[in-house]
């Protein structure tokens, strides 16, 4: 299901079965205060409101309580150039690499040898890890259409993927990038012989292709929100500026949380417990997240040298200098690394997150609590 706004631009379906629960309780301001700032004039227009006018009176009321409080307001020349800058550059890479890891795999189960495997096994390296970039700071749309749940949902159910591999009913459990990894490396890091031996199998060919055309089709979904998103940003009514600081810096917490996840800090640990683990790609994928953080905090560091705050940017950056620079010192495969090593890449991580929520979201005087992301 697809939703029109007034200008006609086409946006990904939303969850409704969750907008339908949220709906059960008959106020509008349930919505404003559970649902993210930064989509309720999309959702009011989608449910067949008429312009801006109750968006603004509901969001004008909801603006004299606690549950949404006002951001720090860029100008709109400046919000729509973080936008460009910080967020654009990771969706448009993404797209382009889930674009060639369907045509890699499409010509890997028409010609099946080890220079086809070898190139789609690149194609998914490069999706993945330009995937793991866009979520390191999420934003815009793919929030709203949980890009993450359609091509990355994991823990990986091989008893769901082999069903749906045999012509069962497949969902989100078989699909995916976990999926794609499963096929093009096997268990226990296969040989290429004996992946390619597999892959000759007409439905388990048949599968990988049509899972990796499905990630480009979800990623290419979102080409038209984000400009809308975008054109929001420079509209009239202030409220997606207002809120710009506050929504972004909330999902990056978020993210920043699961990034830590990704550097376990037992004194010992398996390569089955790291994510991408058959891939072997669990520290460049840790990384590709860590540089999306970086990519993405170059707005909030120049925004704080416009409020006179030089010394907490150049703070921020260099967390994020010295985090990268600690993480990409470990071992590779990652469950080589010492756990000394692995110890000091995640403190740096959660350095990041307390600099954020400690002294950057009070100078620039954010509202930091529930965002979309929260129970991914």
């Amino acid at each position: 299901m697809s939703f029109y706004v007034s200008n006609q631009a086409k946006l990904p379906a939303l969850p409704w079965f969750a907008l339908l629960y949220e709906l059960s309780c008959f106020r509008l301001h349930c919505l404003v205060r559970k649902l993210s700032a930064s989509y309720l004039l999309i959702l009011l227009t989608a449910l067949g409101v008429q312009g801006f006018a109750i968006a603004e009176s509901s969001v004008a009321s909801e603006k004299q309580s606690d549950d949404l409080a006002a951001a720090s307001e860029p100008d709109p020349r400046w919000a729509q150039g973080w936008l460009d800058s910080g967020y654009f550059p990771r969706h448009q890479a993404l797209t382009r690499a889930a674009d060639q890891l369907a045509a890699s795999s499409a010509a890997l189960c028409a010609q099946p040898d080890a220079a086809a495997l070898a190139s789609a096994r690149q194609a998914w390296l490069a999706t993945s890890t330009a995937w793991r970039a866009l979520d390191g700071a999420p934003a815009g749309p793919m929030v709203l259409a949980r890009l993450g749940r359609k091509i990355d949902f994991r823990p990986l159910r091989l008893p769901e993927l082999n069903s749906a591999i045999a012509g069962g009913e497949g969902n989100v459990a078989a699909q995916g990038l976990a999926a794609v990894e499963y096929l093009l490396w096997g268990d226990e890091r296969a040989a290429p012989k004996v992946v390619l031996a597999a892959l000759k199998a007409a439905p388990a060919c048949n599968y990988l292709q049509r899972i990796s055309a499905d990630i480009a089709r979800e990623t290419h979904a979102l080409d038209e929100g984000w400009q809308l998103y975008r054109s929001q940003l420079a509209a009239d009514n202030p409220f997606f500026r207002q809120n710009m600081f506050s929504e972004h810096v909330n999902l990056m917490l978020a993210s920043l949380t699961s990034l830590g996840k990704r550097v376990p800090t037992g004194s010992s640990i398996e390569a089955s417990q790291l994510p991408e683990w058959r891939s072997g790609s669990a520290k460049v994928q840790m990384l590709a997240q860590l540089q999306g953080v970086a990519t993405a905090s170059a707005g909030i560091a120049d925004d704080l040298q416009r409020h006179g705050e030089g010394r907490l940017a150049t703070a921020l950056q260099s967390d994020l200098q010295q985090a990268r620079q600690l993480c990409s010192q470990l071992a590779e495969p990652l469950e080589k690394a010492s756990a000394s090593s692995r110890l000091a890449c995640n403190k740096s991580i959660g350095q990041i997150k307390k600099r954020l929520q400690d002294e950057v979201a009070e100078k620039l005087d954010l509202t930091l609590g529930f965002t979309e992301g929260d129970g991914d």
